[in-house]
């Protein structure tokens, strides 16, 4: 029974490990994404005018806030998973 017991918790904690690590990855994913798009954005504001660089900024803002966010959001699945 205890070995029964151990093997149980054992595979819970691997299970939860495994699925840890693969919000991590989908997060630094997220990352990766949102940064990619603040730079397109950051691009088509030195494109514009005075209206496309107001309404790109503002894009360019909310991208970097969304991918430092899913960074951190990566690093600290990574580090539930320890």
């Amino acid at each position: 029974m205890k070995k029964f017991l151990f093997a149980l918790a054992t595979s819970l904690l691997v299970f939860s490990a495994h699925a840890q690590v693969g919000e991590a990855a989908s997060e630094a994913a997220d990352a990766a994404k949102h940064k990619i798009d603040e730079k397109r954005a950051d691009s088509k504001a030195e494109k514009s005018g005075p209206v496309g660089k107001a309404v790109n900024g503002v894009k360019s803002g909310y991208h970097k806030n969304r991918s430092e966010n899913s960074a951190k959001k990566a690093k600290q699945s990574l580090k539930d998973a320890v």
